[in-house]
């Protein structure tokens, strides 16, 4: 029998700290090499793109599926098949599985550069993504002032008043982006530019940057001049990362960042790499994995099946069996 569950159903299933625990699933399945994450595939069309991310987790495999129409928007759909029978075991509209874990595994990534966390936050951008990484953040760190930028007047006065509102925080819109970069410790940047969105020299000393746009070659949100500073840059997957961000591949072809600077969550030690200088700032670059994806799925299939909640909408494939 194969589960279907909607983002309604979701949202009812998941909260910021069942995602974040999920995300730390994913790494250490990783850590201890119960994984497989091969190369996402991107099927480019006129109109937009196709793109699968396979994976294989502990007891699970499966894919997701996302859709790029442009001057329309994204779909995503979540396959979950158990290895041992190759059972379809479940379907999951993937955008809020997409939003929960993209957020967790950044809040995951901010605890492992800075562990001591932080009471002052720094947020670029106002959309689906920058909510769900405050509320991340708001239950992850003892946050009490958090400075949010976005170029809509309106929809960085919206921002703050409505999640200040929910968080019960101190949540200052500013007219300026380096209102945010230089007097945030840590800065989390959730845009869709295709132009870097700060100047890197503007960030505070020793910050944190958390950078989780870029997702593409024809996108930018970190210029040179922040990877030029970078001590360490912390990423979810090293291949993945410098194959398909663009800020990524521009710093790397300027010369402002060495492959040898970059490492992932997996191979993380806690190792800055030298202080002092002009090689200051901390940074975490994602692209997403269908690791996290799977992580997630996971746990939410085993909720719903616990609480009774999702849609049995039968086999949906059919088996050819062994002879």
């Amino acid at each position: 029998m194969t589960l279907h569950l909607d983002s309604a159903v979701i949202k009812q299933l998941c909260d910021e700290q069942i995602a974040y625990d999920a995300a730390q699933l994913a790494l250490d399945g990783q850590r201890q090499g119960n994984f497989q994450l091969p190369t996402r595939m991107d099927v480019n069309v006129p109109t937009g793109f196709f793109r699968a991310m396979p994976a294989a987790l502990d007891e699970y495999m499966g894919a997701k599926i996302m859709t790029l129409a442009k001057g329309v928007g994204n779909r995503y759909l979540l396959l979950v098949y158990l290895q041992k029978t190759g059972e379809l075991l479940a379907m999951l509209d993937a955008s809020e599985v997409t939003r929960l874990r993209t957020a967790a595994t950044t809040a995951l990534a901010g605890n492992l550069l800075r562990p001591e966390g932080t009471s002052v936050l720094g947020i670029i951008g106002t959309g689906f993504e920058a909510e769900g990484h405050l509320r991340a953040f708001a239950q992850l760190w003892p946050l009490t002032k958090v400075h949010v930028f976005s170029r809509s007047v309106e929809k960085r006065q919206e921002f703050a008043d409505r999640l200040g509102k929910d968080l019960g925080l101190e949540v200052e819109p500013v007219d300026r982006v380096e209102d945010v970069t230089s007097v945030c410790p840590v800065t989390v940047l959730c845009t869709k530019a295709t132009e870097p969105v700060v100047d890197g020299t503007s960030f505070a000393p020793d910050a944190v940057v958390l950078s989780i746009g870029s997702t593409r070659p024809d996108l930018r949100e970190l210029d040179v001049a922040t990877f030029a500073r970078a001590r360490t840059v912390l990423v979810d997957d090293l291949e993945s990362v410098v194959a398909e961000s663009g800020d990524v591949t521009s710093a790397i072809t300027a010369g402002a960042v060495e492959r040898e600077s970059f490492v992932s969550m997996a191979d993380w030690t806690g190792n800055f790499g030298a202080d002092g200088g002009d090689k200051d700032l901390s940074i975490f670059k994602s692209v997403g994995t269908a690791l996290q994806d799977l992580a997630l799925a996971a746990v939410l299939i085993k909720n719903a099946t616990d609480r009774g909640l999702g849609r049995e909408i039968g086999d949906i494939t059919e088996l050819k069996a062994v002879k």
